[in-house]
């Protein structure tokens, strides 16, 4: 299906213009010249998560404003730059929901550069060849990544049993230099009493990423500042490759409910109280069960080890560091050989100390 760009063209020279990281600005490619985004600061209106919405992927092909050429987008990309012109090309989100709240980057290439140079030169066990990724910053590409945000509130009933240790003092029979021998020890032991009650809990904003085309690896970034969040505005897309969600919200909302409940488990747990715990029901009920879609900022790259893949993600907020790294069992050994031996002349040296102090006394005191 045929697509036309957005246009982001330069008021003073007529060239595009990208989204300026850190700011509210799109900035030309040519004359630098800056031009203010209609900036809209977030509001919280989020939907039930009952509602039925399955993604619209369609394959777009885009004129490019810069060179003509027709581009090809991948199912559900919504952003990209022109492979021969470099021209932004930003598109209408055709998902029934699109995104509502975008935040903005805030960490620029050079300092995605220096964080991973800083986490990579952190690794401990890293295979020498790893070096060669100090030069690896151009191949960090960034990324509005799709995400379903959801809020829930949650009532638990629970039954189970507490149980609070004590100590008894009893007797054992051990041997000591082979000679049997009666000892006093304090035994731990259990008073488990049954209690049961209720407890709740406020689930706010918890992210699941949407495109299931995407790294795995974005599965582990969730410390994003959503105080930051704005008003979706497609200029913030401008020079940023950018993708809608592909998966059923429904499914995104079962592997949230995962988390709430494992959330919950712990809560009853510390409510149950005492020294251990024993649950023996938990019934959870739910309300306010909203969400709403969300575009999120990563620098994402990847690098091969010896056949295998290992991808890389820097929240593009705050800067966070997730990544796959290889490990050098050479060095490995070699800290264990060295730990090793390390111990074995601690021996030695307490064997030979031992040896010296009973001669000394067989032998007795020098007149």
């Amino acid at each position: 299906m045929q697509f036309r760009a957005l246009p982001f063209k330069c008021p003073s020279c007529g060239s595009y213009m990208v989204y300026q990281i850190g700011s509210y600005h799109l900035v030309c490619s040519s004359c630098k010249s800056t031009k203010a985004i209609d900036a809209q600061v977030y509001v919280r209106a989020k939907e039930p998560v009952f509602s039925e919405i399955e993604p619209n992927g369609i394959l777009k092909t885009v004129d490019c404003p810069g060179c003509g050429a027709d581009i090809e987008f991948k199912e559900f990309e919504l952003s990209k730059n022109c492979p021969y012109c470099s021209n932004p090309l930003v598109t209408k989100p055709v998902n029934p929901k699109p995104p509502y709240s975008i935040l903005p980057f805030a960490i620029d290439k050079e300092s995605a550069r220096e964080i991973f140079k800083k986490w990579l030169g952190s690794l401990w066990f890293a295979p020498g060849s790893l070096k060669k990724l100090l030069d690896f910053e151009h191949k960090f590409k960034p990324l509005y990544a799709p995400y379903f945000s959801f809020d829930a509130k949650t009532f638990t009933r629970y039954s189970g049993y507490r149980g609070d240790a004590y100590y008894v003092e009893v007797e054992k029979v051990v041997y000591i230099n082979g000679r049997e021998q009666v000892v006093r020890e304090l035994e731990r032991r259990i008073n488990w009493t049954y209690v049961s009650g209720t407890t709740g809990r406020d689930f706010y904003d918890i992210l699941v990423n949407a495109n299931s085309k995407l790294p795995e690896i974005l599965h582990s970034i969730r410390s994003y500042d959503l105080n930051r969040l704005m008003l979706f505005n497609p200029s913030f897309l401008s020079g940023f490759e950018s993708f809608e969600y592909d998966r059923e919200l429904k499914n995104c909302y079962s592997e949230t409910k995962e988390y709430i409940k494992s959330v919950v488990y712990s809560d009853v747990l510390y409510s149950i109280g005492g020294d251990e715990q024993r649950v023996e029901s938990i019934s959870t009920s739910y309300s306010n069960e909203v969400f709403e879609t969300t575009m999120l900022p990563v620098w994402i790259s990847s690098f091969e080890h010896k056949g295998k893949r290992y991808d890389i993600a820097i929240n593009g907020v705050t800067g966070e560091i997730t990544g796959e790294r290889p490990y050098s069992y050479i060095k490995i050994f070699a800290f264990i050989a060295a730990i090793f031996l390390i111990l074995l002349v601690l021996m030695y040296y307490d064997d030979i100390t031992s040896e010296v102090i009973d001669t000394h006394l067989k032998v007795g005191p020098m007149p």
